[in-house]
């Protein structure tokens, strides 16, 4: 699909934007490059909901965003929702403690990393970090974890392993829904989430609460965790730094996280209701 950011073929019935974090609102440095700020404040002002989509925790979020960019924020892949003006925080689902045992006990001899996340932390079961930041926190076992775990992130010691551990893992344990994750390098590892949870379905249901269909949303995205959205919503943005499977599925393509990918295709929305 070829880079287009002015093609006046857009739906005008946008009410809210959305975006994932990391490769896509953040460059490469973890940082919201200063148009792409400047042009959200104008679409938020011009009365756009902007909501955050991301796999990252409240507090790992808060450290690479400003806040008052968004409106709401939906964390962990959809198993967390953040209401900004209200500064109240969701669990919409998480994983039990008899499921984490049972895959914790699956992959513990293959595994090189296990996070296990919350709302507001990842502890670090294996592969410890030793790290002061507020949101990371080294455990020896699961009991030291006094709230829901909404996420696992499992890492193994052989990449070439993850789809035959993602189907042991969905197959022996049935409220969970385990995929492959994949980054723009290439690298692997695998993702746990609640049965029935993921970013489109969280999105679908805010987007209930505050009356604005699927198909007036805009999202823009990145990476494999990004595709229910991106087939979802009524106009999908990929990235230009996107992995391919997101840029088949979008209806358009930006610029790179790098390049204010996000900045410079909003901007036409604005011009076109001459705010901007």
């Amino acid at each position: 699909m070829p880079l287009t950011i002015f093609d006046n073929d857009y739906k005008e019935n946008i009410k809210l934007i959305a975006m994932d974090f990391d490769d896509t609102l953040l460059n490469d440095e973890k940082k919201v490059m200063k148009r792409t700020k400047e042009i959200l404040f104008e679409c938020k002002k011009n009365g756009y909901k902007i909501v955050g989509v991301t796999a990252r925790t409240l507090k790992s979020a808060e450290d690479v965003v400003p806040f008052e960019l968004f409106d709401y924020l939906i964390l962990n892949n959809g198993a967390y929702l953040y209401d900004i003006k209200k500064q109240i925080g969701t669990y919409i689902s998480f994983i039990s403690r008899k499921d984490i045992m049972n895959i914790i006990n699956l992959i513990d001899d293959v595994s090189s990393q296990i996070d296990l996340v919350s709302g507001t932390i990842y502890y670090i079961y294996k592969n410890k970090k030793n790290t002061s930041l507020l949101f990371i926190k080294d455990i020896d076992h699961i009991s030291e974890i006094k709230e829901p775990v909404a996420r696992m992130n499992v890492f193994l010691k052989d990449e070439n392993e993850v789809d035959y551990y993602s189907k042991l893992i969905n197959d022996k344990c049935q409220q969970v829904n385990c995929f492959v994750m994949r980054s723009s390098s290439s690298s692997k590892w695998l993702v746990v989430n609640p049965k029935g949870i993921n970013k489109s379905v969280t999105l679908e249901n805010l987007g209930k609460d505050i009356n604005i269909q699927l198909d007036e949303m805009m999202f823009f995205g990145d990476g494999l965790n990004d595709l229910e959205v991106m087939e979802s919503v009524g106009y999908g943005i990929a990235m230009g730094n996107a992995l391919d499977e997101i840029k088949e599925k979008a209806n358009e393509i930006t610029l790179s996280n790098n390049e204010d990918g996000i900045g410079v295709f909003l901007k036409r929305i604005l011009k076109k209701s001459n705010n901007y």
